[in-house]
C-alpha cells in the first residue's frame, strides 16, 4: 500500500505523528493522515553488528 485508501495521501509523507513506542519487534508509530484516517506503522529492528565492550587493563 503506497497511498492512503481514504484520500490518496502518500504513505511516505507522515501528516501527523500521534505516538511512538518501543516494542519487542521494533518501533510502532500511530499516525494520522491528512483526511483523518489513523494508521499503525511498525518499523522492525534490523540486525546489527555485535558491539564489544571495552575491557580495562590492570595497571
Amino acid at each position: 500500500m503506497d497511498d492512503c485508501p481514504g484520500c490518496g495521501w502518500p504513505q511516505g509523507e507522515v501528516y501527523e505523528v500521534l505516538s511512538r513506542h518501543l516494542i519487542s519487534e521494533g518501533v510502532v508509530t500511530y499516525t494520522r493522515c491528512a483526511c483523518g484516517v489513523v494508521q499503525v506503522r511498525v518499523q522492525p529492528f534490523e540486525p546489527a553488528a555485535p558491539v564489544s565492550g571495552a575491557s580495562a587493563s590492570p595497571r
